[in-house]
């Protein structure tokens, strides 16, 4: 059974938060020391590690070893992939990690993952074997990571977008614009 996140623990880097850009619309976001991005980092892609080996043998290491390394929605919808089909889908790519935007209480923050040399290669879980593989392009995608005080490791908690291509890569401004609130509803969607 999976343990659950305890948010009672106080986050040790918490006064040690800093804030980006302060007074400045849009742009002001928390930021946590060095040595915690590190290990947001490393933590990530162990997870990315962990997950691709899971998918192409079916099984995990140990039983309830997802809660290790994920947590929240995306917990929940790793437990139903891994338990259904035959086949699976392992992505495969290099992976350039920012890690951002931490919560003012420091528990959770996002990860940008520049992905390049990107593919998807379909396994029969069964057989151990690759059926087939596909260039996906380079991508990124937006994850939040949690911390959990329990195991003193950040785990992925949930997906949040894939960035549409050339994002972040271009000279000049692009057109799509990071907001921290939704526009007011107009025509017809009131």
């Amino acid at each position: 059974m999976a343990a659950a996140l305890n948010n009672s623990e106080p986050i040790p880097w918490l006064h040690k938060l800093r804030r980006l850009h302060g007074g400045a619309a849009h742009k002001a976001e928390w930021m946590a020391p060095e040595e915690v991005v590190a290990q947001v980092c490393a933590h990530y892609l162990e997870i990315v590690q962990w997950m691709q080996e899971r998918m192409i043998k079916g099984s995990p290491r140990c039983p309830g070893d997802e809660a290790f390394y994920l947590a929240g929605a995306y917990l929940k919808h790793a437990r139903i992939l891994y338990s259904q089909g035959r086949f699976a889908g392992v992505l495969r790519a290099d992976h350039q990690v920012q890690v951002r935007y931490f919560s003012e209480d420091g528990r959770r923050c996002l990860v940008i993952d520049h992905q390049t040399q990107r593919r998807m290669a379909t396994y029969d879980r069964r057989a151990g074997v690759r059926l087939h593989t596909q260039d996906l392009g380079d991508g990124m995608m937006i994850f939040q990571m949690v911390y959990d005080s329990n195991l003193h490791r950040w785990k992925l908690e949930a997906f949040i977008q894939e960035l549409p291509p050339g994002w972040g890569y271009s000279t000049t401004p692009g057109r799509v614009l990071l907001s921290l609130h939704l526009p007011d509803a107009g025509g017809r969607d009131n």
